[in-house]
């Protein structure tokens, strides 16, 4: 007779507990997501979303995978993951549009696209900044308007806020 243990044998790859990227750290102890130290609030399927695409970050995870994930093999429709990706990549400040953080895979599934780091490593200063000519250093990667932590005076540069146009009735 065979017992299975719940504890990982000494052999097997042990994942961390504790993501980070860019300026989020996704602690799966404490089922916290925060961004420069404070709480980011999400559902608890928008972030056992998160959880499997950071998990299986090196690879395409598929849309089944994640219904029987998070919604444990139950019948939801297509929308409810939709709004789920959705919900993510609000609380991360991506969009469908930039994609940064979560890439669509046409008919596949999502994957995670982030820079993952270990908490001694710092974040990563930005490379793709344009000097102006008062001597401010602007970041036009940057998804949100907000200043750069460092010193000196850098800046990122917001998105248009202007509509997009109309392209006619909603499909």
């Amino acid at each position: 007779m065979t017992v299975l243990s719940p504890l990982p044998s000494a052999d097997s790859a042990i994942e961390p507990a504790v993501w980070y990227f860019g300026d989020f750290v996704l602690d799966l102890p404490r089922y916290e997501l925060r961004r420069d130290g404070v709480s980011v609030p999400v559902e608890p399927q928008v972030f056992d979303v998160l959880t499997q695409l950071v998990k299986h970050h090196h690879r395409v995870v598929t849309k089944i995978e994640l219904f029987d994930a998070v919604w444990g093999g139950k019948f939801v429709g297509e929308a409810a993951l939709s709004s789920r990706i959705k919900a993510v990549r609000r609380a991360l400040g991506d969009d469908g549009v930039s994609q940064h953080v979560i890439r669509t895979v046409r008919g596949r599934g999502y994957q995670f696209v982030g820079v993952l780091r270990t908490d001694d490593q710092p974040a990563a200063e930005p490379d793709d900044t344009a000097e102006v000519e008062s001597g401010v250093v602007l970041d036009i990667r940057c998804p949100r308007s907000r200043r750069v932590r460092s010193h000196g005076n850098r800046y990122r540069v917001a998105p248009s806020t202007r509509r997009r146009e109309f392209h006619g009735p909603p499909r």
